[in-house]
């Protein structure tokens, strides 16, 4: 499942960018449609047996974060992220997904009678406006999410007929390769990374801008070498920040912005392998990486994509010792 929120005018062109003051808030915010879709399509409908599945969901959107819900209020079951199966299933009661983040999710309907309709559902959150809701530039800026703030159907399952068999029991333990992934100590190198905006500049880390293939001299890592890697969030707005070449774990979070950490804490999953975290506003986030296979140029960047056409995108190099 591919989720993405597009805009449409006339009969059904795409629409981006608006003129004047729409334009602004799309390119500071990341552009947010008013249409949801699963793959490429509104308001989708599918038949489902009275069995177990498992539904693979990327984030497809410029810039927008789904809150994932179950209408009849069942748990959220994760299985999986970007980077393969958890060590153990995990229920939550929501699930935070930002874009080019991929979560699996195991749904029985062995319970349900036939005809038992189930949505996933997209809930509105702090994150659906500019600057997370709020207002800026003594109100000239609004809110540039259009779509309406109440819970919004992704997609609807009907359950419509009966197995050949039960579906076999979700194991306790899923995988066990997380066990034997290099950790970090007391030794380990931290390496900073501040998220920063700049009003009618753009964005930067580090006080940088993308530059090409230019690399700074505290953007070179060892092969072979473990590092921690900690983005701290210096701006309003989250940031799905994505490192190429590699999965990563993240090690810990600290000093999220009261609002968004009360919205998001419950439904962020960061256990097993990821290639992009979440950093909310005002938080340092650590991740745990290990460059053991290629030597060469790599992004790193936010992945809403306004933010990196905007200049959050860096290159990093590893380099042999």
């Amino acid at each position: 499942m591919v989720l993405q929120d597009r805009s449409f005018v006339g009969e059904n062109e795409l629409s981006y960018l608006s003129d004047g003051m729409g334009s602004m808030m799309t390119r500071m915010q990341g552009f947010k449609g008013d249409h949801l879709l699963v793959n490429g399509k509104p308001a989708t409908v599918e038949e489902v047996q009275a069995t177990a599945y498992r539904l693979r969901i990327l984030n497809g959107s410029n810039a927008r974060i789904y809150k994932l819900v179950w209408s009849d209020g069942r748990p959220v079951t994760v299985i999986g992220t970007g980077g393969g199966l958890l060590e153990a299933p995990e229920e939550r009661p929501y699930v935070i997904l930002s874009p080019a983040q991929r979560v699996d999710l195991w749904v029985s309907f062995e319970g349900d009678r036939q005809g038992t309709q189930i949505q996933l559902i997209n809930e509105p959150h702090p994150a659906g406006g500019m600057m997370g809701g709020g207002m800026m530039m003594g109100g000239m800026m609004g809110a540039s999410d259009n779509m309406p703030d109440i819970p919004t159907p992704l997609l609807t399952l009907v359950v419509n007929g009966s197995p050949g068999k039960a579906a076999p029991a979700l194991p306790d333990q899923l995988s066990s390769d997380l066990a034997f992934l290099p950790r970090p100590d007391n030794s380990t190198k931290i390496r900073p990374f501040r998220l920063s905006m700049k009003m009618m500049q753009g964005f930067g880390i580090n006080d940088r801008q993308f530059e090409g293939a230019t690399v700074a001299d505290d953007e070179v890592v060892s092969l072979g070498a473990t590092e921690i890697w900690e983005f701290f969030n210096d701006t309003m707005m989250p940031h799905p920040m994505h490192v190429h070449g590699l999965q990563f774990m993240v090690i810990s979070r600290r000093n999220a912005s009261a609002r968004f950490a009360q919205q998001f804490q419950a439904g962020i999953v960061d256990t097993g392998l990821h290639d992009t975290v979440l950093v909310l506003p005002g938080e340092r986030v650590r991740i745990s990486l290990t460059f053991k296979d290629f030597k060469g140029l790599y992004l790193y960047h936010c992945h809403n994509m306004e933010h990196e056409d905007n200049g959050m995108m860096r290159y990093y190099e590893v380099r042999k010792p």
